[in-house]
């Protein structure tokens, strides 16, 4: 278990990186974001979805990896724990997310 948290938290780093390198170009590797029309694109702040996007993957990442350093250092449990955590905020990442925040206003 400690080899496949390490992989899933190097893999969301990767992943992270990615949105923060990449910035708004990354926009297109969002769930469902792809799947919109580019003219409904047009209408979506896609610097600030990146961002906030590789922000939540960063913290998936370090879920991970604080409870692959506490079962090294800590105990077994510590990973457990981890890995509940880590789930509970993946469910509530992927019920909650929504696009509609990141509309950009055109009613100047």
């Amino acid at each position: 278990m400690l080899k496949i948290s390490l992989f899933m938290s190097c893999a969301l780093l990767f992943v992270s990186c990615m949105f923060f390198l990449l910035k708004d170009k990354a926009s297109i590797l969002i769930t469902g974001y792809y799947f919109i029309s580019k003219n409904e694109r047009e209408l979506y702040d896609e610097f600030k979805l990146s961002k906030d996007y590789g922000i939540i993957m960063l913290k998936l990442a370090l879920i991970l990896l604080v409870g692959a350093i506490g079962y090294v250092l800590i105990s077994k449990l510590v990973l457990w724990i981890s890995i509940v955590i880590w789930i509970v905020y993946f469910v509530k990442f992927t019920v909650t997310f929504r696009f509609d925040k990141y509309k950009i206003n055109t009613n100047n």
